[in-house]
């Protein structure tokens, strides 16, 4: 069990960051309009210290809570191995964890509608790809 928290929490962790890159790298390529709405300090945090310190290290710390939680489902058998129940566990994630937060973030904070769908879109394809990663390479453990 602890070999499958460790192999599951790193697989994660990777996975997490590794769309979290495409993101960060290809929003300005795709879509060019929206980070320069990032510079209004009004609404955002400055990127330089903490902040992008921060953005680096939460796909990390957040992959060894999915992963962990991944791993007790799976030995309670609530959870099947393959990518179907990885998938449906990493939509479970974004579904109950990540989108009530952005919805709520929407309400309260003046940000525009296209920030807040890339927000989404990341959020959902990081925890998807995060959830096959783990049901595939955990199939046997």
């Amino acid at each position: 069990m602890r070999r499958r928290i460790v192999f599951c929490s790193l697989t994660a962790a990777v996975t997490l960051l590794v769309f979290g890159t495409i993101f960060h790298l290809g929003l300005p390529v795709v879509l060019p309009g929206i980070p320069p709405q990032f510079s209004n300090s009004g609404l955002y945090r400055p990127w330089a210290g903490w902040t992008s310190t921060y953005m680096l290290i939460h796909p990390l710390w957040f992959g060894v809570v999915f992963g962990g939680l991944y791993s007790i489902l799976r030995s309670r058998d609530a959870l099947a191995p393959g990518w179907r129940d990885g998938l449906a566990y990493g939509f479970g994630v974004f579904f109950v964890g990540s989108l009530p937060v952005f919805l709520l973030t929407f309400a309260a904070v003046q940000i525009s509608p296209e920030v807040m769908a890339v927000w989404v879109a990341q959020s959902l394809c990081q925890y998807a790809a995060a959830g096959v990663a783990i049901g595939t390479t955990t199939g046997r453990n």
